[in-house]
């Protein structure tokens, strides 16, 4: 007896939770999953330090330039600003969720 309850209560907790899920997606609410967040942000970073890079090579005079404006350490606190503002929206493990409402 115990045993076919269990069922019940588990075939009825299951049709609960697909009956949720198709009323809020007939509502049109859902949830959207960006992923490759950090992969992004590390290729972004390595392609400005990489030009910048290309560039100094070009021209010595740029290269002191570069290094009086201290442009290698305003890259690193425009990325790690960016990080943060990523971290606080809810990005974790290189993914962020959003609830998406039609």
């Amino acid at each position: 007896m115990q045993l076919f309850i269990a069922a019940l209560l588990g075939g009825l907790l299951q049709a609960a939770g697909s009956l949720v899920g198709r009323v809020l997606i007939s509502l049109g609410i859902g949830f959207a999953v960006f992923t490759g967040v950090d992969a992004s942000l590390a290729y972004v970073k390595t392609e400005a330090m990489a030009s910048l890079a290309s560039a100094t090579g070009i021209a010595p005079q740029l290269a002191s330039f570069v290094g009086v404006l201290q442009i290698g350490t305003a890259f690193n606190i425009v990325f790690s600003a960016w990080s943060a503002r990523l971290v606080l929206a809810g990005v974790t493990g290189g993914t962020l969720k959003r609830m998406v409402v039609k």
